[in-house]
C-alpha cells in the first residue's frame, strides 16, 4: 500500500494562517517536502518556535524571537510559499522585511499582489529579485485583485483579511483561474470561524473572528495521489492508495477519480482506501483552467492510451516552476508522439512505435518528473536528466521511490 502525504496546499495556508494569528498549533501528519520546509523556515525567522515528533510538527509563536528577527527571507522555489507570505509581512505595522527570491521565482510575477498591498497601506519596494516591505496595519475595504493568471494573490489577500482592520471587500479582475485553490483558502477560513459572504462579484471577508485549532490533520495531497494513480493504471498489478481527504476541504485534483474513470480506469472506493486495476485508458477531453498541475501526467498518459486526448486550458502552465507546455511539447518530439498545439489547447495521439533510447529534459520540475517517469516506466529506455526536482512536493521516504 502507498500512504499518500499530506497536502501542500493545506500545509502551507494553515500555516500562513499561524502566521497572521501568532498562535500555536500541532500540524499532524506533517508533509516536509521542500515547498513545506520553505515556510517552515520562514515561520521559524518570524519568531516560531518548532518541534519535530513523529510525523508531526508543533508551531509556538515567541515574541521575544520574534521582536529580535531582522526579518530577512528567501523563497527558493514556491510561489505558494512566496505569495502568501507577503501578506503576513505587509500586515506587521512599522516592520521593516526584506524578502529575496530565486531568479526562477521571481520571474513567475507577483506584482498584482503587491499592487494591492500597497492600496492596503503596506510600502513596498523592488529592487532585482528582492523586495523590501514596511509593514502597516492592513485597512482593508472595498479592493480588486487580479485573477487571470494565479489564485494565488486572492488567496494571500484573503488569508490576511481576518487581521485587517476593517472588513476587505475582494473582486477579482479577470478571468477566476484555480478557482479550487481559492475555494480551499476560504474552507480553511471558515472551520475556524471566519465570516466570509460569497458572491459573482467577488466576497467579503470580516475583520476578526478567527481562532485556531489546537491540533489539524492535512487531507492527502491530491497531485502526488493523481499520479500514482495513473502509475497504477498503467502498470501490470492491482495498487492500493491510502488517501485521506474530506470533501469540506477542497482539492483541485481530486477530480482525478472522474477523469481517470472516463479513461476507463478501474477504481474501487472503501473508506480511505483506493484501489487501482491495471487498464486500457483512452483519450477524452477535459478543460483543466482550474486543474492545471494535471496537465503533465495527463498529456503522457494520453500517449500511452489507446486514443487521442485533448487537455485545454493550459496556456498558463508556461508561468509554472518551468515553462510545462515547452517542456512537454520538447519530449513529445523527442518520444516520437504525434500532437497538436494550439493557442490554449493540446492534443496528443497515442505512441505508433518504440520511442528512442533518450534522456528528457524534466526542466527541474517536480511535475514533469512524475510525468515522464509514467513513460520510463514502460519504456525503461528513456532515461530522465534528474529527479532531485520531485523532492519539491514529496520527500523522500515518504512514500515508494518513483
Amino acid at each position: 500500500m502507498i500512504e499518500i502525504p499530506a497536502s501542500k496546499s493545506i500545509l502551507q495556508r494553515l500555516m500562513v494562517i499561524l502566521a497572521h494569528a501568532r498562535g500555536e498549533i500541532w500540524l499532524e501528519s506533517f508533509n516536509p517536502c521542500a515547498d513545506v520546509l520553505e515556510l517552515q523556515s520562514a515561520l521559524e525567522i518570524f519568531g516560531f518556535r518548532v518541534r519535530a515528533e513523529g510525523s508531526a510538527r508543533h508551531f509556538a509563536f515567541d515574541r521575544k524571537l520574534f521582536l529580535e528577527s531582522r526579518h530577512c527571507y528567501f523563497f527558493e522555489a514556491s510561489a505558494t510559499a512566496y505569495r502568501l507570505w507577503l501578506s503576513v509581512l505587509a500586515n506587521l505595522p512599522g516592520v521593516k522585511s526584506e524578502v529575496r527570491a530565486s531568479e526562477t521565482l521571481f520571474k513567475r510575477g507577483i506584482e498584482p499582489l503587491l499592487c494591492a498591498l500597497k492600496e492596503l497601506g503596506a510600502e513596498c519596494e523592488t529592487r532585482s529579485n528582492t523586495l523590501y516591505i514596511r509593514g502597516a496595519a492592513l485597512k482593508g475595504g472595498k479592493l480588486f485583485v487580479e485573477t487571470s493568471r494565479s489564485s494565488q494573490y486572492a488567496s494571500s489577500l484573503l488569508l490576511a483579511a481576518p487581521f485587517m482592520t476593517a472588513d476587505l471587500q475582494l473582486g477579482f479582475s479577470g478571468e477566476l483561474v484555480s478557482a479550487p485553490y481559492l475555494k480551499l483558502s476560504i474552507a480553511l477560513l471558515k472551520s475556524m470561524g471566519a465570516r466570509v459572504a460569497e458572491s459573482a462579484e467577488g466576497m467579503v471577508v470580516a475583520a476578526g473572528g478567527l481562532e485556531l485549532p489546537l491540533r489539524f490533520r492535512a487531507d492527502s495531497d491530491l497531485s502526488t495521489a493523481a499520479y500514482y494513480a495513473l502509475k497504477a493504471a498503467l502498470g501490470k498489478k492491482v495498487q492500493e492508495l491510502r488517501v485521506l481527504y474530506n470533501p469540506h476541504f477542497p482539492q483541485a485534483d481530486a477530480a482525478i477519480w472522474e477523469i481517470l474513470q472516463q479513461m476507463g480506469a478501474k477504481i474501487e472506493f472503501e473508506s480511505e482506501l483506493l484501489r487501482v486495476y491495471p487498464s486500457k485508458l483512452h483519450g477524452i477531453c477535459l478543460d483543466l483552467k482550474d486543474t492545471p498541475d494535471l496537465m503533465p501526467v495527463l498529456c503522457m498518459a494520453g500517449i500511452l492510451g489507446t486514443s487521442p486526448m485533448t487537455l485545454k486550458g493550459i496556456s498558463r502552465l508556461r508561468y509554472k516552476e518551468s515553462d510545462r507546455v515547452q517542456g512537454i511539447c520538447r519530449a513529445l518530439q523527442i518520444l516520437g508522439a504525434r500532437y497538436e498545439y494550439g493557442e490554449d489547447a493540446l492534443k496528443v495521439y497515442p505512441l505508433e512505435k518504440l520511442p528512442p533510447a533518450s534522456t528528457l529534459d524534466t526542466q527541474n520540475d517536480h511535475r514533469l518528473v512524475m510525468a515522464f517517469s509514467l513513460v520510463q516506466m514502460l519504456y525503461p529506455q528513456v532515461g530522465l536528466n534528474e529527479t532531485q526536482s520531485l523532492q519539491k512536493s514529496i520527500a523522500m521516504g515518504m512514500v515508494t521511490r518513483i
